[in-house]
């Protein structure tokens, strides 16, 4: 069986656009939205849950070509000012420094700061002895 047809998914971008302005925008109920539509409740409900999951992927397409052309550049920029870093000179001190800052905006764009989970356990062995440190800072603040 053939998928709509280029027309109809136009159509039914249109709809879907259609209802998430009224639902993000205006804050309509889904029952209002298909008033306003000629629709019922359900299928306006699945047109929004169409319409976002479009958007999150056009927006995440959009996100994964800036977070390409920022890479790209990063490496433009470290590519160009290497052989100036390499030669030494007057120069190659700002090169470098431009170097380690393109060089750390491509980590933070590649996720490599991002925090690292840790499973700490706190006992009570290590709550006593906090409690205890605590005190002795207070008795020595009063002497």
């Amino acid at each position: 069986m053939a998928g709509p047809t280029a027309k109809n998914r136009d159509v039914a971008e249109m709809r879907e656009d259609e209802v998430m302005i009224l639902r993000t925008r205006d804050r309509l109920e889904f029952r209002e939205i298909a008033e306003r539509i000629g629709a019922d409740v359900k299928n306006t409900y699945e047109a929004w849950k169409r319409g976002r999951a479009r958007l999150h992927r056009e927006a995440a397409e959009s996100f994964g070509t800036y977070v390409g052309e920022q890479l790209a550049t990063c490496r433009e920029v470290i590519d160009g000012l290497m052989p100036m870093v390499r030669a030494g000179g007057m120069h190659a001190p700002k090169a470098g420094e431009a170097i380690v800052r393109a060089m750390d905006h491509e980590a933070k764009l590649l996720g490599l700061y991002a925090p690292v989970k840790a499973n700490v356990t706190v006992t009570d062995e290590m709550t006593a002895k906090v409690k205890a440190l605590a005190d002795e800072i207070a008795q020595l603040e009063d002497a």
